[in-house]
């Protein structure tokens, strides 16, 4: 599989709107993940996420910016992880881009000036890809 064909395998299971899983580090240098519910993806690789300003992953990433996001295919067969960056967002034009783009954020916030919505920018710098039913052996781009 070509870089470009990688990548967008990739974006296709970001793009289709499955939970996902967003890790962290905690204080003590663990791995936090939890399941998340909404992404909004800008290109070439940014993901951006609502979260409750007050969460414990806002107070990870402020001290350890190292994250890892993985999106699968409905059936599991196929699976992408991505490594990056995360840092809390406090424009109000993206929190707006992100509020309109993240459907289910308006179940959890009144809105983009809500002063508990917060956003989370991740900006991807390796995919590992895994594809069981292809036989795709574990493959890494780096971005």
């Amino acid at each position: 599989m070509d870089r470009q064909t990688f990548v967008e395998a990739a974006l296709e299971l970001v793009r289709a709107g499955r939970a996902f899983v967003f890790a962290t580090v905690d204080a003590e240098g663990f791995p936090q993940v939890r399941w998340m519910g909404g992404a909004h993806l800008e290109e070439p690789l940014t993901v951006y996420m609502a979260a409750g300003t007050d969460s414990r992953k806002m107070v990870q990433m402020a001290a350890h910016r190292q994250a890892q996001l993985m999106f699968q295919s409905e059936d599991f067969s196929r699976v992408a992880t991505l490594t990056g960056t995360a840092s809390a967002v406090t424009d109000p034009s993206v929190k707006r881009r992100v509020f309109a783009g993240i459907p289910g954020a308006a179940n959890y916030f009144a809105g983009p000036d809500d002063p508990k919505f917060g956003v989370v920018e991740f900006a991807c710098s390796r995919i590992e890809m895994l594809g069981l039913a292809d036989g795709m052996a574990p493959a890494v781009v780096d971005i």
